[in-house]
């Protein structure tokens, strides 16, 4: 083999690289935003069924440990990248500490 052909070959692999490699970061990042999006869809369906079961208004909130048995397999759901989730009141959507960031970790 001549020092060209590996060079064009060691050029070739570089550009695939170069052009792979972003969609996989990104590919990440929507997968985990997408896994946070429904995570906060589960405890928004929580808190209804507390507040329907237990005959509660919109005013109230409950706590975790009110939401768990209506969770899949009895766990709070939890943000892949780290945020923390905030329940707030049942007539409120439950939010992300990640809901700024862009792409946004909000409903």
């Amino acid at each position: 083999m001549s020092k060209v052909f590996i060079v064009v070959l060691v050029a070739i692999a570089v550009v695939v690289l170069a052009v792979t490699v972003p969609s996989f970061f990104k590919a990440r990042q929507t997968r985990a935003v997408c896994a946070c999006i429904n995570s906060l869809r589960i405890i928004d369906a929580a808190k209804n069924e507390w507040m329907l079961e237990y005959h509660k208004t919109t005013n109230d909130m409950p706590t975790w440990d009110d939401l768990r048995p209506y969770c899949w397999s009895n766990r709070i759901p939890v943000c892949p990248d780290g945020g923390i989730y905030t329940l707030g009141r049942v007539g409120q959507l439950p939010v992300c500490s990640l809901g700024d960031k862009e792409p946004s970790h909000k409903l």
